[in-house]
């Protein structure tokens, strides 16, 4: 069960949970990953759509994880969403609740994912660097992957390249080269998407952005999703195409490797300076 540690606060207008921002992070061993870059990504949104996020970002750090340690759990998911009010700051909704991941047997055997024809915004209107409330398209594409029976849905933009799923980034593997969408495209740059950039130097696999067509995803070595709850993730088949041999391949498993490794490296740190 969810456990809401900080309610929202003071009445809000209905229509402010469209042009809200929300921002989901994870907890390892009683610790929020990556922080700093979580509330970059949030105050980033709350610029955007001339929402106030709270003044003293160092003393709203604190507060989440204050919101943390009352919950008692270690392994968790800390949700914060802005919610603004006029001539205010926003009001901060602030909710922890126990880590839910996929199963080891995901991990083994890889996801099936579907492109699917919901939009979201098109990044000329909204840009989806922006994290914003209003998940329309989205709940929409879940909708489309549900009839299709799989896992995830993968979003096109207008000119036919994909995107990013519903709450995941994603990448190939080509020719010895990881390959991920840029964020021009319209995805959300995650947290998760920006390790691999640190991660692939020590692994010595190249890694570039570059737009990508349904022909390169069905012709890719490999294809895999990063997310916060995900972390990496293989993906073994796109719309009933086999990738690879139908298995999570090597680059896929080493990123995670090589993910989780950062993590316990950055948890010691922090719990060896304090």
């Amino acid at each position: 069960m969810p456990r809401l540690v900080e309610p929202l606060q003071g009445a809000v207008p209905t229509e402010a949970a469209a042009n809200g921002c929300f921002e989901t992070m994870r907890a390892y061993g009683g610790r929020i990953f990556r922080l700093a870059a979580h509330l970059e990504r949030l105050y980033g949104s709350a610029q955007f759509l001339g929402t106030r996020a709270p003044s003293d970002r160092r003393r709203f750090a604190a507060r989440l994880a204050d919101a943390l340690t009352r919950s008692g759990l270690q392994e968790a998911v800390v949700r914060v969403a802005l919610m603004p009010r006029p001539g205010m700051e926003a009001a901060p909704s602030i909710v922890v609740q126990p880590a839910i991941i996929p199963p080891a047997s995901a991990y083994r055997r890889g996801i099936r994912v579907a492109v699917v024809p919901a939009r979201k915004f098109s990044v000329g209107s909204i840009n989806p660097e922006s994290k914003y409330s209003a998940r329309l398209g989205s709940v929409l594409a879940i909708m489309d992957a549900q009839l299709r029976g799989v896992d995830e849905a993968l979003f096109m933009d207008a000119m036919g390249s994909v995107t990013e799923s519903t709450a995941s980034n994603f990448g190939i593997v080509s020719r010895g080269a990881i390959l991920t969408p840029p964020c021009w495209l319209g995805l959300l740059a995650g947290i998760t998407r920006d390790v691999l950039f640190e991660a692939s130097g020590a692994l010595r696999v190249p890694i570039r952005e570059a737009p990508l067509t349904r022909h390169d995803l069905y012709n890719a070595a490999e294809a895999f999703m990063t997310s916060t709850l995900k972390e990496v993730i293989g993906v073994t088949w796109i719309d009933g195409r086999r990738i690879g041999d139908g298995k999570p391949g090597p680059v896929t498993r080493k990123l995670l490797v090589a993910f989780r490794t950062l993590v316990r490296q950055e948890r010691g740190m922090r719990h060896s300076t304090g």
